[in-house]
Order: C-alpha cells, then structure tokens, then sequence
C-alpha cells in the first residue's frame, strides 16, 4: 500500500525544532509516513535562525528542503514559483520579500498575503514540481497554542503533532532544548522576520531599543512601494504596521516606559503570530 504523504514545516524555532526531531525519531506511525522537511526562507530571518535550521538538518541526518518563493514571469495575474535555496545561497537581504511587495505592494493586517505567498504558495509550488497532489502537513503548534489551531484543518488535512499526538508546552519544549547540545540563538523578540509588523509594538519598540538598524530595510519598502490610492490626499504612505503606524512611530514608543506601553491594549496586540510564522 502506498504511503501517505506528509510535509513537515519548519519555521526555524525551537517548537517546530522539536515537532521536526519527535516526527523523525519517536512518532509511532513514522513508518507509515512519506515524509519531507521544508523551511522557507523570506530573506528577513535573524542569522541564527538560518544557521539553527542548518545545525538541525546536520545533527538530526535529517535533509531540510530550503525553499524562497519568486514572483512567476509566465501567464497572467499573480502567482509563485520556488526556488531551491540552502544555508549558503539564502537571501539575506530580503530579496524574496521585496520581490513580493513590488508586486503586489505592503502587506498589512487587512491584506496579510506574505505568509501565504512566501510560504505556503512557495510550498505548493514545489510539491506540484515533485508531483505530490495530495499530502498532509504538519505545524509546529503545541497544546497551549489552541487558539491558533485552524477551525478547518481536517478539511485541509493540516495536522498539529504537538497538540495532537504528543502533547506538549512551552515550558516543556524549552526543557527538552536545555538537555540538547545546541539550541537556538537569537533574542527571544527576533523570531520570525525580525522587523515583522504581525509582532505588538512593545517587541518593536524593543528591538528598535537594541537595534534600529532593524527598520532601515522595513522603512526602504515603505518608501519604494508604499503608494496607496490616498496617499494623493493624505500624503501618509502604506505602513506595514497596524493602524498604519510608521517607524517613526515606532522609534518614538520605543521611550515610553515598557510597563505603560503595555496597558495600551492597542500596542499590545498581534497579528497571531506571536512566536513562529506558519507556512498554513
């Protein structure tokens, strides 16, 4: 009998990590699975996050498939071709992701596309080229994530091992790391693309404390492709941000107390991405 197919997401943190070695090593049905690890890049991830995927892929023995995702020249409208990328040859400097934004402008919380586009699109795209038409796909979420489980994931046929089968925590996972002979290092605020406008503005204002550097990039897409149909009367660019804050918004939250800055509900608030950026 023919294998099921599975994809197994790695977002570059230590939750997917985890999910990555447990489904290779100590899952039950592992045999019964065909299976491949994907990590897309976005050209936006911290250094560490890129040099983490590639300890695990040669600690484990475990072949991670490094993807980024290009706008496709072929046909008409707008679609995604992969590419296969690995720790050497990855964008650092954010070329997927502009590549992204010159086609079809800043994402922001009401039009939240580069997730779907430089991830999961970019996945879809390789799995056609594989000839894979029908898979399953696992995601690092963990049992006190519940709230980011999706309402139609059995539809999708999208599963969540770490709330499913094994059932873990953060507490756990992170004691599970502390017992390993590497870990992930980076600051705990630059999980994910380090400037990314999903984080609450208290992390911002954070990073923008520990290194503003962070933002030139963020601030050239703003200038370069940030046109909205009002800015003719508004003269305020597209931000990334919510409520269309700009950097310099950020800059000046980032001298306000943490602990007043955080009774803002507001400036509290996520885009559900407060830890890893899932490709589904």
């Amino acid at each position: 009998m023919e294998k099921k197919k599975l994809v197994i997401t790695f977002s570059g943190g230590r939750t997917s990590g985890y999910m990555l070695w447990w489904m290779y090593n100590e899952w039950p049905d592992r045999d019964n699975w065909d299976k491949i690890a994907i990590f897309t890049n976005t050209g936006k991830e911290a250094e560490g996050t890129l040099f983490f995927v590639d300890e695990c892929a040669a600690e484990w023995g475990i072949d991670i498939i490094w993807l980024e995702g290009y706008p496709s020249e072929i046909g008409k409208g707008y679609s995604v071709k992969h590419k296969i990328v690995a720790y050497e040859t990855a964008s650092r400097k954010g070329e997927p992701f502009e590549a992204l934004i010159k086609k079809l402008g800043i994402p922001f919380s009401e039009a939240p596309f580069c997730s779907r586009q430089l991830k999961k699109e970019t996945i879809l795209d390789y799995l056609r080229h594989i000839g894979w038409k029908k898979h399953y796909t696992a995601i690092g979420i963990r049992s006190d994530e519940q709230n980011r489980i999706s309402k139609t994931h059995i539809k999708n046929r999208i599963i969540y091992p770490l709330a499913q089968f094994n059932p873990v925590n953060k507490s756990q996972i992170k004691l599970w790391w502390d017992k390993q002979s590497f870990d992930l290092d980076i600051h705990p605020d630059d999980g994910n693309c380090v400037g990314c406008w999903k984080k609450s503005f208290p992390t911002l204002s954070r990073i923008m404390n520990r290194n503003p550097d962070t933002f030139i990039w963020w601030q050239e897409m703003i200038d370069k492709y940030g046109v909205s149909k009002h800015e003719k009367y508004t003269g305020v660019k597209q931000s990334f941000y919510r409520g269309n804050k700009s950097i310099e918004d950020i800059r000046a939250l980032s001298k306000i107390n943490q602990a007043e800055l955080k009774q803002l509900d507001m400036y509290n608030q996520t885009d559900g991405c407060t830890e890893s950026c899932e490709s589904f």
